[in-house]
Order: C-alpha cells, then structure tokens, then sequence
C-alpha cells in the first residue's frame, strides 16, 4: 500500500464533492466566493482517481491470477455501489424516464447502448472505465498477449468514435489516463520525482485561470467529445500530481483512514447533494452556506456509511466467499 496515495484518494474525491456542491449551489441561488472556473479544478479529482487506479494495479495485480485479480476488485467495487445505487434510482426516476438504457448502465456499468447513458448515481460514470481497466488486466493476467488485442481494439475504437457509442466508450481518450498510471508506477521513484507534485498544482491553477478546464456533463465525458482537452489540461497535472505524491513518505493515519471511506464519499455526496437540494429550494440560504454544508455533510455521511454498512459488508463477503478473496482483496 502506498499510503501517500491513500491520502491523495481522499483529497481527490474532496475536489468531486466541492466541484458538485458548487454546481448544486450555482443552481440555486448563484456563485459564492468560488469563481466558478477556479471550483472546475475539482474535476480533475476524477482524473487522478483514473492515474491512481492505473497505479494500483500496476501494483496488486502481478503474481495474481485473473480470478483472484477480477473478484478482489469486483467484492471492493460492486456491493456498496449497487446498494448506494438502489438508494439513487428514486431521484433517477423524477427525471424525464428510467429505461433499460438506465438499468443496463446501473447494474452493468455499461453506458454503450443505440446511445450512450449514465448509471443512476451520475458521478458513477468513472465506474464504467473502471470496470473495463479490470477487464482489460484480468485479461493481461490470463495471458500477456491479449496486451496487443487491448491496444488494437483501443487505436480502431479510437479511430472509428464517428461510427457510435460502443466505439465512443472502448477507445475514450480518458482511457490513457490508467495507462499513464500504469507506466509511472512502472518507472518507481526518482530523486526529483516529489517537484512533480507543486509542478502539477500550478499546471491545473494556470488552467483555471486562462478557462480551458472542459465543463460538461456525465454522457459527453463518456463519449469523450471533449477528452483529448481533458486528458491535456486535467490529465497531464494528474499524472504530475499522482507521481509526486508516490514520493511523499507517510503512514497510517486519520487521513489514510479518509482515503479508505473516499469511495463511500464519492458514491453517497450526489445522493446526498441532491436531497439537500430539495431542503435549500425550501428554505433558501445562500450559495457559500450550500457549499460549506455540502461538503461537511457529504464527508460525515459518507464515513457513517463507511464504517456502518461498506466495512462490515465486504468482510461478511470476505468470510462467506472464500479464502482466496480474503489474500486477494486490495
């Protein structure tokens, strides 16, 4: 365990919720104190999720077997997602429909149908990709051959995005952001490794400031319509950012101890954020109070759900499955 990364995972997943809170407050009643484009920073929190994923499995997959590799990930994923899914699927279901484009994408986490579409909880977009980078390793595992399939299939999907959503989603650019994890985790520490860190830092203030940092929404990230933007001016300080990071000495702590509940805050906030955003509509307050509560609200909940319900379900899972997930989980 890295556990300098550890803590990067937490500070990530704060950069998402405070991004989320600001648009929930901008919604309702303005911009507080936050110029908007500064708080679009926050988005890169999911691209170092994706340089840090590539990373991590660098790291815990050799020496595993495919089945070993793909269930470790799957018990650490699934269970608390679809559960946080479950409790999502109402506030889908206000919207203008909740078809079995909807469902597929939720349950599957495959948004590539006749048109591309986001799970019910919007941010687990990411989750996605995520699913496709343990395919693509468990399948490295199984045989290193299937490297070259994997990058053939990433080039012709990449090339052939015109033709429709499938293609759209195998050969997104934001795809090179776990491949770029991947590879810094393979060239291990330097002597001016940590300078990447404050390098990355004013890599993604400068692109606040001159207004290049993409602001979409969860189907165009999946298309990827503007990730090769993305990728240059959010994923570049990413990797600078993740890579720095992996210098910094640490150990366990109260901030390792955040990282752990960061994917419990990255599933409950827009769960969270959304039925607070029936409270403010009520009861109008203004947009720096929205995003104060927000965020602190999002954190507590989060770790509630954490300790309370996503611990105590993937060890129940842990000892009911098999020993073998029990040396394979990460």
């Amino acid at each position: 365990m890295i556990w300098s990364l550890q803590v990067l995972r937490f500070v990530a997943a704060l950069m998402v919720v405070f991004l989320h809170a600001v648009q929930s407050a901008a919604r309702i009643s303005g911009i507080g104190i936050v110029p908007y484009e500064l708080a679009l920073v926050g988005s890169a929190g999911v691209d170092i999720f994706f340089v840090i994923s590539g990373v991590i499995m660098a790291t815990v997959a050799p020496g595993r077997t495919a089945a070993e590799f793909i269930r470790a990930r799957l018990l650490r994923i699934v269970p608390i997602y679809l559960l946080c899914s479950i409790a999502a699927i109402p506030i889908v279901a206000i919207g203008p429909a909740l078809g079995w484009r909807n469902i597929l994408a939720t349950v599957l986490l495959w948004p590539a149908t006749d048109r591309m579409v986001a799970p019910a909880i919007g941010s687990a977009w990411t989750l996605c990709f995520e699913m496709l980078f343990y395919a693509a390793v468990a399948l490295v595992l199984l045989d290193r051959r299937w490297l070259y399939v994997l990058l053939a299939i990433f080039s012709g999907a990449f090339l052939l995005r015109w033709v429709g959503p499938v293609f759209q989603f195998l050969g997104n650019p934001i795809i090179l952001e776990f491949v770029a994890g991947v590879l810094i985790a393979r060239v291990g520490k330097v002597r001016w490794g940590f300078a990447m860190l404050p390098l990355g830092i004013c890599a993604l203030l400068l692109a606040a400031w001159f207004m290049v940092i993409p602001n979409g929404y969860n189907e165009l990230f999946l298309t990827g319509e503007q990730n090769i933007q993305r990728v240059a001016v959010l994923g570049i300080p990413a990797i600078l950012i993740v890579y720095g990071t992996m210098h910094i000495q640490s150990h366990r702590s109260i901030w390792t101890y955040l990282g752990g509940a960061s994917y419990s805050l990255y599933l409950v906030h827009p769960i969270l954020l959304s039925g607070l955003a029936v409270v403010w509509v009520l009861y109008p307050v203004g947009p720096n109070v929205i995003v104060t509560i927000g965020i602190f609200a999002s954190v507590l909940a989060s770790l509630g759900v954490h300790e309370r319900i996503e611990k105590p379900m993937i060890a129940r899972m842990k000892r009911t499955i098999s020993p073998e997930a029990m040396s394979a989980g990460a």
